[in-house]
């Protein structure tokens, strides 16, 4: 229908795009008027993922339209080459489309023609804008009251149910074009795939697209309930406007942010938590091995110190007894002090080295084995300790000498066991322990919360951001702290707030400098009466683009003769056609 051409103007040092209908269709009255609907309609709308206008007129009956020149593909590109983008990236760019439809709905105006080919993508800013509102429909236009119900307008493949029909079409249908392309990007198969116009109606208007837990089981329960919803055949169930889709988007964007950022990154309240239960689980490890060595040695003096005492008051018993050679009478003293169960073993031995009382009968008249030297732990009034055994089998022996008027006449052999010592020990391990672990579960939990809570107030801070980031420049931190968060968040709503009123002032700005609206409304009504525009000399306006084209160094691009742009003055802008439109 039209010719793109690519421009600069030294002038204002802007690159830009001029759209020229083809001069075969000037006299054909319904592709003028789309031609000129397209300026009228694209001139209302100031949103940033949609193509901006910045002029637009007609010279010598030959209308145009110049626009922002936009880089990049065009998502049928992306679809033809079967290249999969993230959820996250087709989320941003259903969000960017949902709110650039809601800012044209809000004008009045229906594209009609949502298809990958007029979404126009940059990859590495993953970065969208609508163009060709070639057939869009204008509310209370002269032209959009000219199409009647029963016409279809629109891209077969993409259309919604009721402009299949050819009903009065609203802002919904074209949020269903937006559902089948989103299909299209997550499942990289078409959702209507019929190869007859019939066919493709009828699947259109009576059957529903694979559902897409089958053909793609990865995306997000919520993303393919939203897909569900934009592509319901009935329009009242659909969502009823961008700014609802745009919203359901943004809280599914935000789930899947907050999803991958878990994984990319431990969170602050099991990290801190962590650290916080490493450390107080090795204070408490440091804490309970001290203070189990130091009860285990002060038990263990404690048994030590019982031991000599017991030892040196039955060795001061005995002393009569051996010193009369009193054999029976050392024996029972021996049975007498053994029922008592203070001792495991008793032995009492002469000068000689030889039993003569013990606890072990079989031992007594039989020579007596010196006790290993290097067993010895260590001596206490003239008592020597020794050690022989592990764990809970092993004995304290207690070699106490037997003295008479200062006189040494035999030894005594003491025995005692350490199962009760180690049995207190054991019990005192375990209350130390759960003691210790108690402690550091009580502190873990403190942790965590504490933890959750600083984490909860960052990540509402935190979402806010996005919010304004993702287009929502109203979005403020509305919790209140008395502390560095609410510092940080009225740092954030100043910030914003200073940004909006800027942002309002530009766009103001913009306005009065490019009343685009007025000059749409103005290509109509020129249509319509069909008045002739002034004639300009063209063999001046070459001139001018041929040297103005020199002085940007493009002297290979083709002279404007040879492209049927001679008779077409554009000031001092240097043009090159870059494609043809269909």
């Amino acid at each position: 229908m039209a010719e793109v051409y690519k421009a600069y103007d030294p002038q204002i040092g802007r690159i830009g795009a001029i759209k020229i209908l083809k001069d075969s269709l000037i006299d054909e009255t319904e592709y003028l008027n789309r031609f000129l609907k397209e300026a009228s309609a694209a001139g209302t709308l100031n949103h940033p993922n949609i193509v901006t206008v910045y002029d637009v007129g007609k010279i010598n009956e030959l209308p145009y339209i110049l626009m922002e020149l936009v880089g990049g593909e065009t998502l049928a590109d992306v679809l033809d080459k079967s290249e999969k983008l993230s959820y996250s990236a087709i989320i941003e760019i259903a969000m960017q489309i949902a709110s650039a439809l809601d800012c044209a709905h809000i004008a009045g105006i229906v594209h009609r023609d949502i298809k990958p080919e007029n979404i126009l993508y940059d990859a590495e800013k993953n970065n969208i804008k609508i163009a060709d509102f070639g057939i869009a429909k204008q509310e209370n236009s002269d032209i959009a009251e000219r199409t009647q119900v029963g016409t279809i307008m629109g891209t077969p493949r993409y259309m919604s149910p009721e402009q299949a029909k050819g009903e009065v079409l609203d802002g919904r249908s074209d949020l269903f074009s937006l559902g089948v392309i989103l299909y299209e990007l997550l499942t990289g198969r078409k959702a209507f795939d019929g190869q007859s116009m019939a066919t493709l109606t009828l699947q259109i208007l009576q059957e529903d697209p694979p559902p897409l837990r089958e053909c793609a089981p990865g995306v997000p329960k919520g993303l393919q309930s939203i897909i569900n919803g934009l592509l319901n055949k009935k329009v009242a169930k659909r969502f009823q406007n961008g700014r609802e889709l745009y919203d359901a988007l943004s809280k599914e964007h935000r789930t899947l942010q907050d999803q991958q950022d878990e994984q990319s990154y431990l969170p602050m309240q099991v990290r801190w938590t962590g650290i916080m239960g490493a450390v107080v689980g090795l204070v408490m490890i440091i804490s309970v091995a001290l203070v189990f060595n130091v009860q285990r040695k002060l038990l263990t003096d404690q048994a030590i110190s019982a031991g000599v005492s017991l030892a040196t008051f039955i060795a001061s018993e005995s002393a009569i007894h051996l010193l009369g050679e009193d054999w029976i009478g050392l024996e029972t003293l021996t049975d007498e002090a053994y029922k008592r169960k203070s001792f495991a073993a008793l032995t009492i031995v002469d000068l000689g080295s030889v039993v003569r009382s013990s606890t072990d009968k079989s031992l007594v008249g039989k020579p007596w084995a010196a006790l290993d030297s290097t067993a010895l732990l260590i001596t206490r009034q003239d008592v020597g300790i020794y050690e022989a055994g592990e764990g809970n089998s092993s004995v304290y022996t207690f070699d106490s000498p037997i003295h008479f008027n200062e006189t040494r006449i035999g030894s005594l052999k003491l025995s005692v066991s350490q199962a009760q010592l180690a049995g207190v020990m054991s019990v005192t391990r375990r209350v130390l322990l759960v003691l210790g672990i108690s402690v550091t579960l009580v502190v873990l939990l403190a942790a965590y919360f504490l933890n959750r809570l600083v984490a909860r107030n960052l990540l509402l801070v935190t979402r806010t951001m996005r919010d304004y980031a993702d287009g929502n420049y109203s979005a403020r931190v509305s919790r209140s702290w008395k502390n560095e968060f609410g510092a940080l968040a009225n740092a954030f709503n100043a910030l914003a707030e200073k940004l909006q009123i800027e942002m309002h002032r530009e766009q103001h700005e913009d306005d009065a400098e490019f009343p685009l609206a007025e000059v749409g409304a103005r290509l109509v009504a020129d249509a319509e009466l069909s008045e002739p525009e002034p004639e300009l000399e063209a063999d001046a306006a070459t001139d001018a683009a041929t040297d103005a084209r020199q002085k940007e160094g493009e002297a290979d691009a083709e002279p404007l003769a040879e492209i049927g742009l001679d008779e077409l003055p554009l000031d001092d802008a240097t043009v090159i056609q870059i494609r043809p439109e269909s």
